[in-house]
């Protein structure tokens, strides 16, 4: 009987448990614009963004972000600077030396 009570208690905890989904997101940045400088070169074109707490080496001022504001989830509307919360990865193809970032998770914070 006592077994039965203790894998009753023991079914009944592991069916309330669910599955966190709360993204962990490891920096932080200041999206501040649109890059506006019209050239046929990669280094051209984009967002621009901050990343305020960037541990590399040297950082540049700022990241190129290869994509618009609606790619990234967030409405063409909003005013710029956007403070988020992101992880990124730095782009390793053709945009290598021209600081270019690949987002892979967003959020804006208020």
């Amino acid at each position: 009987m006592k077994l039965s009570i203790v894998i009753l208690c023991f079914a009944i905890l592991v069916l309330g448990c669910k599955k966190n989904n709360i993204a962990l997101y490891k920096s932080r940045g200041i999206i501040t614009g649109y890059d506006l400088r019209l050239c046929q070169s990669p280094e051209c074109g984009g967002l621009l963004i901050t990343i305020t707490n960037d541990t590399a080496k040297n950082p540049p001022l700022f990241y190129h972000i290869n994509s618009t504001l609606t790619q990234l989830g967030i409405g063409e509307n909003a005013k710029l600077p956007i403070n988020v919360s992101l992880n990124y990865k730095p782009d390793t193809g053709i945009y290598l030396t021209y600081h270019y970032i690949l987002v892979t998770q967003i959020k804006v914070i208020n």
